[in-house]
């Protein structure tokens, strides 16, 4: 029998296989979807329903703000127009997702949101119902950012800030940069919810407001600004950390990225940090050993004195010690709220599994009387080009 030809194998091949490449199951066409950037929650407290708030991106408007004038300069659109915020009320996130999504004109599509704001009220009630609704749904991202608002979440979505013409992707890299400068905590959706479900350490997310000014001819200026950072028990949230204690907990979580150290005679610049949480179980008592080990660069001096190696010691005693009362801030802040927002108890359990057993069901009732020590080890790198000064007195 004669075997087929080459000619007749590369002929079915070529009817095969345009059939596994013709195109993307799930692809979608642009101009059919309504790409989310930001979704806020917000509860009313009397009624129990539920507003979520959707801030939509429109790609044509987006193109057109961002067209060349022909000069190599951009054009200026109106950023106002590159998003659309639509709202949907229900008795549940659920029902209000879904009702927004009978009602809309476009598919839905969740991949490119950034940031989930929640309104206070709601934050104070409890976010699990969000927090359920959203886990159980392919929509969700785990990276995505968590924000609880002074106020209302559609407050904070409608305004316009930053260098960014679609208002989330600037309130989620105003997020990120405030975090890389160490001073508020940037929390994805699974940070959060593994804070959640550890039982013993308090979920945290940064909290946002508005501040208003006076701009060019009078004219007021609304614009969004990191205020401090709110802390829960569970998934109700009963306070907040302000600046100077969301710092001291970064210093002590090992979160600590680049930023400074101002004390009253310089300012230093972090090059590197480096945190360990270290507990000691005695019978009941624990004792928490928060050590720091940071390296940083002189930036400015204000003594009018030559740079000496005794000089540059005292001013490492003196960011030790600032770096010591941040941290000491937070610890004083989180024992008042009963919130573990340091993961105490996580250590404790990695290292004395046995008597964890014991201690877990009672950590609410232990954590406020721990013993916390916090040692810091510091050194400044570098002191800039000159170590004479400028004016001596």
């Amino acid at each position: 029998m004669k075997r087929p030809s080459f000619a007749i194998y590369v002929v079915i091949l070529l009817i095969i296989i345009p059939l596994f490449v013709s195109g993307c199951w799930d692809s979608h066409e642009l101009d059919k979807l309504s790409i989310v950037s930001g979704l806020g929650w917000d509860l009313d407290t009397e009624t129990g329903e539920v507003t979520l708030t959707f801030q939509n991106i429109i790609p044509g408007e987006i193109k057109s703000t961002t067209s060349s004038s022909g000069n190599g300069r951009q054009k200026g659109g109106d950023p106002l127009h590159t998003v659309q915020l639509d709202s949907s009320t229900g008795s549940s996130s659920y029902d209000a997702l879904n009702r927004y999504t009978q009602h809309s004109s476009r598919i839905t599509f969740y991949p490119h949101a950034r940031v989930y704001v929640f309104g206070k009220d709601g934050a104070q009630k409890g976010l699990y119902p969000f927090l359920d609704s959203i886990a159980r749904n392919p929509i969700n991202r785990p990276n995505v950012l968590m924000v609880v608002a002074e106020k209302k979440a559609s407050d904070i979505l409608e305004i316009q800030d930053g260098m960014e013409n679609i208002q989330a992707l600037g309130m989620a890299a105003e997020i990120k940069l405030s975090a890389t400068y160490s001073k508020y905590p940037a929390v994805t959706y699974l940070e959060f919810a593994n804070r959640l479900m550890s039982k013993t350490t308090a979920p945290i997310a940064p909290m946002v407001g508005v501040l208003e000014q006076t701009g060019p001819e009078g004219k007021k200026i609304r614009k969004t600004r990191i205020t401090g950072t709110a802390v829960f028990k569970g998934d109700r949230m009963i306070g907040e950390l302000n600046e100077r204690e969301s710092s001291g907990l970064l210093w002590a979580i090992n979160k600590i990225k680049r930023g400074f150290v101002i004390v009253p005679e310089a300012n230093m610049e972090i090059v590197r940090a480096k945190s360990k949480i270290v507990p000691d179980l005695q019978g009941d008592k624990i004792k928490i050993t928060v050590e720091i080990d940071q390296e940083s660069n002189l930036l400015e001096y204000s003594g009018h004195q030559d740079m000496t190696s005794e000089i540059l010691h005292e001013l490492e005693k003196s960011q030790a010690k600032e770096i010591v009362g941040q941290v000491v801030a937070a610890v004083e802040k989180s024992f008042s709220l009963n919130a573990d927002v340091f993961g105490f108890g996580d250590a404790v359990n990695r290292k004395y599994k046995k008597e964890w057993q014991d201690l877990k069901p009672r950590w609410d009732d232990i954590y406020p009387f721990i013993e916390v020590v916090v040692k810091v080890k510091t050194h400044i790198n570098e002191i800039g080009d000159i170590n004479k000064a400028l004016l001596k007195d």
